[in-house]
């Protein structure tokens, strides 16, 4: 019992979390279609229940495009309320797959009346496979690695005439690796998996006309199947990193791509427990061929103390963002195209009322949560525990942000992640932001901003790593 209490508890569970028929779907400004028309594969939400006795936390990872604030708060509020902890030590992360159903009232009108049911669906389902993951809690060891998965290019492509696309662009920056973080129970099975990697989940497209997890949730039954568990998916700094493939409508792509990443996170998993970190020989025994004995040894991270931090980083708005009402006006004006394009038949006036209502909308959010404002506070996480950090923010950022902060970090293993607890903007460097862009012409941020995020990060993970350190000092009584 005394060991038990030395360990970090961890439990799992999960819930499936599809839409009903007909869902208003996707949301690409270049889909013909507004309704999805099937499912590939099942939604998940998986939960991650974390404690040390006294504190706990909960993950969840959770098969959708985007958490906007409401939701968020909705979702975080219902789970809190089910198992009774703080909303503050609630991660609701988004795997960001686009080729679920809309996130929010956009173009599209087919459907959408399914959107606001199947959120309450889905925060009843969230709050009984955290419950779930709460009742399962047991100590656990904690093993972590890295890989590296070349299914992922910087996205930030250029043409010739010096214009910004959606694209490839291999001499942009990017980040191949793969965080792998196992913990098993004292009786060796894995309990669960947390993988962290930074790739748009843009595989399927504007062409694709089903229900899909995208590449993270092919990743999770290859891990699942190899392992045993349950497999969670934290999207890293991902504002400008892209599938080698992208934007498809054969679903056998990003089942292929996931299980490339599956794969390897296995292979890096196994080997935590298989391939030695260091050994000793022990004995030489004659069998005919004389054989090395050998005393092997597997390093288990320390898991203890448990902490969870959640605060809000203040940074610098740009200057002349969208007005509410004339974005508003200007959605509602190429809604109106867009009706008349289709009854004509017209489909050239169709794709581009199509493509400027998805612009339109983007700037209707962006001037409803910024507007007149000089700086926004963004929604910092962090869920430590012995040598890992879990950092997370309701942004997009790019991979520039999630490797520096990797790289000063004071613990040794840094999962750095954004679309979690809401969704924002993306968060562009300031040296891509004067490139401008898809990216930087939808973010609100000034050009700054992405430096005093990771500057205050690093504080705070400095704070936490001393803290962590002062209390696993051996504490002596008073003479």
């Amino acid at each position: 019992m005394a060991l038990e209490q030395k360990l970090l508890l961890a439990g799992t569970g999960r819930r499936c979390i599809n839409p009903p028929p007909n869902i208003a779907h996707g949301g690409w400004g270049a889909q013909k279609h507004e309704q999805a028309e099937g499912i590939d594969m099942d939604l998940w939400v998986t939960a991650l229940a974390l404690s040390d006795h006294q504190t706990t936390g909960i993950i969840l990872d959770i098969d959708i495009q985007i958490l906007t604030h409401e939701v968020a708060d909705q979702l975080r509020s219902t789970v809190s309320k089910a198992t009774g902890v703080p909303e503050e030590n609630i991660r609701a992360s988004a795997s960001h797959t686009h080729s679920g159903p809309v996130p929010y009232k956009t173009w599209i009108e087919q459907g959408y009346e399914l959107v606001g049911p199947w959120f309450e669906d889905v925060y009843r389902w969230s709050a009984q496979a955290a419950s779930e993951a709460i009742r399962n809690v047991r100590p656990v060891e904690v093993r972590a690695g890295r890989g590296e998965c070349h299914i992922n290019v910087n996205r930030r492509a250029m043409t010739s005439e010096g214009k910004c696309f959606l694209g490839k662009n291999g001499a942009g920056a990017r980040d191949h690796e793969v965080l792998v973080a196992r913990l098993d129970g004292l009786d060796g099975k894995t309990v669960a998996t947390v993988v962290n990697y930074a790739c748009h989940p843009t595989i399927m497209g504007p062409a694709n006309r089903l229900i899909t997890p995208d590449y993270p949730g092919a990743m999770k039954r290859v891990v699942e199947e190899a392992l045993g568990g349950k497999c969670l998916f934290l999207l890293g700094a991902a504002g400008d990193q892209g599938p080698v493939q992208g934007f498809q409508a054969d679903a056998r792509v990003y089942r292929n791509l996931g299980a490339i990443l599956g794969h390897e996170v296995a292979k890096v998993a196994l080997g935590l427990s298989y391939i030695p970190a260091d050994e000793a020989l022990r004995e030489v025994i004659l069998s005919g061929a004389p054989l090395g004995l050998y005393e092997e040894y597997f390093p288990i991270l320390p898991s203890l103390p448990f902490q969870v931090v959640e605060r809000e980083i203040a940074v610098p708005l740009r200057e002349a963002l969208p007005e509410a009402r004339a974005a508003a006006e200007d959605l509602q004006q190429w809604k109106e195209r867009l009706k008349i394009a289709r009854a004509k038949g017209n489909e050239a006036a169709v794709t581009q009322a199509i493509d400027m209502a998805r612009r339109a909308a983007i700037q209707v959010r962006i001037a409803e949560d910024f507007g007149g404002r000089r700086e926004a506070g963004i929604c910092t996480q962090f869920i430590c525990f012995g040598d890992m950090a879990l950092v997370s923010s309701n942004i997009e950022p790019f991979c520039e942000i999630g490797l520096a902060i990797k790289r000063q970090s004071p613990f040794p293993f840094t999962l750095v992640s954004g679309y979690s607890n809401g969704g924002m903007a993306y968060l562009p460097t300031a040296e891509e932001w004067v490139r401008g862009g898809y990216e930087v012409e939808n973010s609100p941020f000034e050009r700054g901003a992405a430096k005093v995020l990771e500057r205050e990060i690093l504080a705070t993970l400095d704070a936490l790593r001393r803290s962590s350190w002062e209390s696993s000092q051996p504490q002596h009584p008073d003479d």
